[in-house]
């Protein structure tokens, strides 16, 4: 009987532990990256919807009790970005399928439309593009200055 008891008290502490994290998940961070971070959708809505830096800057003020310049939330929104888009990498790298959603930057809408329209998926292969760029031909200076006979026309 003592092994049931046991692991009923451990699921007893296990339940409780995960009730106070849930609680606490849903407190302001103490840092103002971890705040901006948490609002990151919002803040990523209103940049695609047309806001300004400004006018996001202004409402993180009034509405969130968040108080910082506009550099420093440029700062910010440009750390997150990069975080995501390592992230993504990272996945892609290792075979994860990444969702169109999840890719942003100036871009990744025209990529992915483009490789949608050509009925291509987006390569898996980080080789590609090196063999992709290896298969042109190369650039013969001569050719670009017209030195020589590199065509085998007859000049004279």
């Amino acid at each position: 009987m003592r092994g049931s008891s046991d692991s009923e008290t451990l699921l007893d502490w296990v339940s409780q532990a995960r009730a106070r994290f849930a609680r606490r998940r849903t407190e302001k961070p103490a840092t103002k990256a971890g705040q901006i971070r948490a609002l990151w959708p919002d803040i990523e809505a209103a940049l695609e919807g047309g806001q300004s830096m400004k006018s996001i800057r202004k409402w993180l003020e009034e509405d969130a009790g968040i108080t910082l310049s506009i550099t420093s939330l440029t700062s910010y929104i440009s750390r997150i970005r990069r975080r995501l888009s390592a992230k993504r990498s990272a996945q892609a790298a290792a075979g994860q399928v990444v969702p169109l959603q999840a890719q942003s930057g100036p871009n990744a809408r025209s990529q992915v439309t483009t490789q949608v329209a050509a009925g291509q998926a987006p390569e898996d292969n980080p080789l590609a593009q090196a063999k992709r760029v290896l298969s042109q031909p190369r650039l013969d200076i001569r050719k670009l200055h017209n030195d020589g006979d590199p065509e085998g026309r007859n000049l004279i």
